[in-house]
């Protein structure tokens, strides 16, 4: 799968190379993408300020996640499927994780000053990680609450 400026992320077939169908619905460049675990959806994170939740045999747009205030640089999956974490830019430099089946916001992770470029879960997904071009990573356990700022330092 990829992300384009054309707007459009392109699912592809692994052993053919053969174009297989286009997600079309974001209005912005598509910067980042991720399959669930399973297979069965993909997330797609956007210059439109909005990730966007597909069924992944159809193409079908089943969710959109809105809250971020610019771009959505990276998106991740939790390895039980119930949550996705999204990263933003510019003047927006937090993550948000939300749950995947409603698309509802759960909490927002602050503590970066610049872009939060990469994002992903730990195996277990009791935990995430943030990069980000302040050149400090970001990691904690997963917070009970909405209000939650993880520490800055060397992610171990």
């Amino acid at each position: 799968m990829t992300g384009s400026l054309d707007q459009t992320a392109k699912v592809w077939d692994a052993a053919s190379g053969k174009h297989l169908f286009d997600l079309i619905g974001h209005s912005y460049r598509v910067s980042s993408v991720a399959f669930f675990q399973d297979g069965q959806r993909i997330v797609t994170g956007s210059g439109d300020s909005t990730a966007k939740v597909w069924d992944a045999a159809s193409g079908k747009h089943l969710i959109t996640l809105r809250g971020h205030n610019n771009e959505v640089h990276s998106v991740a999956v939790s390895p039980d499927q119930q949550r996705i974490v999204t990263g933003s830019y510019g003047n927006d430099p937090t993550a948000k994780v939300w749950d995947a089946a409603s698309g509802r916001e759960l909490f927002t992770l602050k503590g970066h000053s610049v872009v939060v470029s990469s994002v992903a879960f730990s195996p277990d997904g009791r935990r995430i990680v943030t990069g980000s071009g302040d050149q400090t990573p970001s990691s904690g356990t997963r917070p009970a609450s909405r209000n939650c700022s993880f520490s800055k330092g060397t992610v171990v």
